[in-house]
């Protein structure tokens, strides 16, 4: 009877510091995960398009609307940015009535169709640390209500305690989203490549 009982503690003893251990090992390798909502005034989105003939580029920018970044253990794992189409503007032409008539074009159906697609976005559904010390971001992006997968660099610029900062150079295929001056003259020797750069500063959700 001794033996039975002292067997049977001693199981007991073994399952308990069984499931001290396992507990132990699953608090220790869980990932600390962040959310961090984007500071829509703090963060910045540039874009650069190209006249093919005429060599040279018009730029402007587009406000950020709203977006959330997830990071496990301070490194980036996911995100969304949303972008309002409807606040595109053009930087480099002084002559107002130049910069009017550019703005109009990329709002109207010929080029962004803002009307009828206020919003774009970038999702990020991967991402990877590179040799040279960059982010490879694998995601999405949607314009024009058309969603296409994307591969970009991306560099963290600055971790604080409760923000974080991150930028990035994206190349944009515009054919690919119906970005098109029509099949006129102009279309062709516009470039089909722009060039979007993106700064994206978020701070901490939840208790701090």
């Amino acid at each position: 009877m001794f033996n039975q009982i002292n067997g049977i503690m001693k199981n007991n003893i073994g399952t308990g510091l069984a499931i001290i251990v396992l507990t132990l090992t699953a608090f220790t390798f869980s990932p600390k995960t962040d959310n961090y909502t984007i500071e829509p005034n703090l963060s910045e989105l540039k874009w650069t398009g190209y006249h093919l003939v005429k060599s040279y580029a018009h730029n402007g920018s587009i406000d950020v609307k709203y977006g959330t970044l997830t990071l496990e253990n301070g490194d980036l794992v996911s995100g969304k940015v949303v972008i309002n189409m409807k606040s595109i503007t053009n930087n480099d032409l002084k002559d107002q009535k130049d910069n009017q008539k550019l703005v109009k074009d990329l709002k109207s159906k010929r080029f962004f169709n803002v009307k009828e697609y206020p919003e774009a976005s970038i999702t990020i559904n991967k991402v990877q640390k590179t040799d040279n010390n960059l982010l490879s971001i694998t995601g999405d992006i949607r314009i024009r209500g058309i969603t296409r997968d994307i591969t970009f660099d991306a560099q963290r610029i600055l971790l604080k305690n409760n923000s974080v900062e991150f930028s990035a150079n994206i190349e944009i295929d515009r054919t690919e989203f119906n970005v098109m001056y029509g099949w006129s003259i102009e279309n062709v020797v516009l470039s089909n490549k722009f060039n979007l750069q993106l700064k994206l500063v978020a701070s901490k959700l939840g208790p701090q």
